[in-house]
């Protein structure tokens, strides 16, 4: 069989681009790409594969640098990649990944070995970070395509965000009333929600400009009359809509309408606006749907749940949980992700989008989860079957997740089933497996 080299996008956002062998191939912002962005030139990078060694020789030829696994490139010098290979087309931006077909028959090799670059080549230097932490901080990011409410914890926050605004790791955070508005009647309250009006002049162009240098505008506002009900939120609503069209800035608002947790000065508004992933590891049926659910419920519907069950390939996944994190979500990670290769498709997006990224490894055995698993059939819970061999599968392939992978934090969970009724339970402890 001829092998083949493909440059492939970690989001899937266009076809596989092929890599000839000993051929130049140009990428960098074209239809092909889909990049549009202007930092990024037509003639970033060039690539040729050899198809025979399975290795692809990249140079870096734009303006902006590329990078390589979060490093910068420096710009003419020749980087030696293989099989796995993440290529940043931006640094931090646009991740792609070299394939061949079929693998080479050393990947498993591969895998274990921290790429290095190639020593002999001219001109070359030890890979390092750019210079100042803004240079890293490039997110490739999407706009919010239209004006949004959500209700969050029973109410205890409302947050609108605006058309247009983009995810961000520099915020630009404000207080509402007596910051950016003030009162039309001169009192210290306002008399009802049209009694407002901007506070200063240059407030909305002071706003525009930080919107302009990269930053997310958020408003953080304590509200609470609306929880007493002594304001209709709906009206409020109308009054927020009508302050973001007049300030004319795409803006994100959040709302604290109680006396617990959000309400300033505490933080809790501030870790809602902190996007986070949240990636499990574990067998099927180890517990990880149960504990995504329990994370969505007690979190008010900031966490959402990106399934491979549902969804079908963990394209899709990674494709819904950028879009998520983008308009401000959390996400749960639902799949069984034994291997840093697969764990690293996670991490990479947190990386792009500038999110934190933890883990969770359920400590279930493999064969306390093979009687989960039987379990669920015995139920007919609504679960996609399972076969045994995916068991094993998962055991061979297993590397315990580490800190290095790029998480913050690794926490063990330990499963602790709960039932619907006694029955339930009863068949739980009996002996179910046949061997």
């Amino acid at each position: 069989m001829i092998r083949q080299c493909f440059l492939r996008c970690l989001l899937d956002s266009h076809s596989p681009i092929k890599l000839p062998h000993n051929v130049d191939v140009i990428v960098g912002r074209s239809k092909i790409t889909k990049i549009k962005d202007q930092s990024c030139s037509r003639q970033q990078i060039t690539l040729k594969a050899d198809c025979e060694e399975c290795s692809v020789e990249l140079k870096s030829i734009g303006i902006n640098p590329s990078g390589l696994d979060g490093f910068a490139l420096e710009r003419n010098s020749l980087y030696k990649l293989q099989h796995g290979s993440r290529v940043e087309i931006l640094l931090n931006n646009y991740i792609h990944v070299i394939e061949f077909e079929p693998p080479p028959d050393n990947h498993n090799e591969q895998k274990q070995n921290k790429r290095k670059l190639e020593e002999d080549i001219v001109d070359s230097a030890p890979r390092k970070k750019s210079k100042t932490e803004a240079e890293l901080i490039k997110v490739s990011t999407k706009e919010a395509g239209k004006d949004m409410w959500e209700e969050i914890d029973k109410g205890e926050v409302y947050m609108f965000t605006a058309k247009g605004v983009k995810s961000s790791s520099r915020i630009a955070a404000f207080d509402m009333d007596g910051t950016l508005i003030k009162t039309k009647s001169g009192k210290v309250h306002p008399v009802d929600v049209n009694d407002w009006q901007i506070a200063m002049p240059q407030v909305p162009q002071k706003l525009s400009d930080k919107f302009e240098e990269g930053y997310k505008i958020v408003i953080l506002s304590n509200q609470s009359p609306i929880g007493s009900g002594r304001v209709r939120i709906d009206d409020f609503k109308k009054k927020i809509e009508g302050l973001v069209q007049k300030l004319n800035v795409p803006v994100q608002v959040y709302l604290a309408t109680g006396k617990g947790i959000y309400r300033k000065p505490m933080t809790g508004m501030w870790k809602i606006l902190s996007e986070k992933l949240l990636v499990l590891v574990g067998y099927p049926g180890s517990g990880k749907s149960f504990v995504a659910k329990l994370i969505e419920q007690k979190s008010g519907s900031r966490y959402v749940t990106v399934c491979r069950d549902v969804l079908g390939t963990w394209q899709k996944c990674a494709s819904e949980a950028s879009k998520l994190l983008q308009q401000g979500k959390s996400v749960i990670v639902d799949s069984t992700n034994p291997d840093t290769e697969s764990r690293s498709r996670w991490t990479s997006i947190a990386k792009n989008l500038n999110v934190q990224c933890r883990c969770a490894r359920m400590m279930t055995t493999k064969a306390h989860s093979l009687h989960n698993n039987k379990f669920r059939e015995i139920m007919k819970f609504k679960h996609v079957p399972v076969n045994e061999i995916v068991f094993h599968s998962y055991k061979n392939k297993f590397v315990p997740p580490s800190l290095t992978e790029g998480f913050k934090e690794i926490i063990e969970v330990k499963f602790n089933p709960t039932f619907k009724d006694d029955e339930a339970e009863k068949t739980y402890r009996m002996y179910l497996l046949e061997k």
